[in-house]
């Protein structure tokens, strides 16, 4: 089974782009980037190895894939067994390395 597991980071990160896509652009907007995440989540569990890797963003101890969303969004996944662990959902403009060494303690 492909199985997508959030990790509370990534929960956190959906819904605080969702909040802020509805404020600024709508409802309409937000869902339609919500699907184009789903559609990305789905095809990263069937096809783990999709995304890129990136070294020099990973904290220590962890090795992340990468893949870009919409032009602007990143999703940081790892592999697993029968799936992927969503590690965050960001924006481009963050900066990634910082964002993702706090999320290196994160649980499920």
């Amino acid at each position: 089974m492909n199985r997508i597991v959030l990790s509370a980071a990534a929960r956190t990160d959906r819904s605080t782009i969702t909040k802020f896509t509805v404020e600024q652009f709508g409802i309409e907007q937000a869902r339609r980037l919500r699907d184009r995440f789903e559609v990305a989540l789905k095809a990263l569990a069937g096809s783990p190895l999709t995304g890129c890797t990136k070294e020099e963003l990973d904290p220590p101890g962890r090795s992340f894939r990468y893949l870009v969303v919409m032009k602007r969004f990143i999703i940081v996944y790892e592999p697993t067994d029968d799936g992927i662990r969503i590690a965050r959902l960001l924006h481009g403009a963050r900066n990634l390395a910082a964002e993702l060494v706090r999320e290196a303690g994160d649980d499920e």
